[in-house]
């Protein structure tokens, strides 16, 4: 009778290789999402006032665009008010009254666009928001 040698088990293996993959494809991901959200926001002449200096580089968690003729959009997409004050609401409804809201309006635009904006606003509970400005120097 013949008894061969007892073998040995093989150790266990793991190949990273497929999950750095998928950890690179997820930063590229997110890296190009969050650049185009920045660049779907319209180009507006904004006030040239000192303004206060941002805070972090925490992103505006909502972005309200306010043209020279009292036109509302975000994110390049035009909108009027009642919907523009459904999609607060529902901002407001799921971050709570910590919401970050900044208003671009056009240098140009006459206040009784941004109070009518700023009254709608106060309607769906926002009671603070910003209003973006250019800096004195540009």
């Amino acid at each position: 009778m013949r008894f061969g040698r007892p073998r040995l088990a093989q150790e266990a293996t793991f190949d990273l290789t497929p999950m750095i993959d998928v950890v690179l494809l997820l930063i590229i991901f997110f890296t190009l999402t969050a650049q185009f959200a920045r660049t779907r926001q319209a180009p507006v002449d904004l006030p040239r006032e000192k303004g206060e200096k941002p805070q972090g580089d925490k992103p505006a968690a909502m972005v309200i665009d306010l043209n020279a003729d009292g036109a509302l959009s975000v994110l390049g997409v035009d909108t009027n008010l009642a919907n523009l004050t459904r999609m607060v609401e529902g901002e407001v409804i799921r971050v709570g009254e910590g919401l970050d809201l900044v208003i671009r309006a056009h240098r140009e635009c006459p206040a009784v666009h941004l109070n009518r904006l700023a009254e709608a606003l106060a309607g769906v509970g926002v009671r603070n928001w910003k209003l973006a400005t250019a800096g004195e120097g540009g």
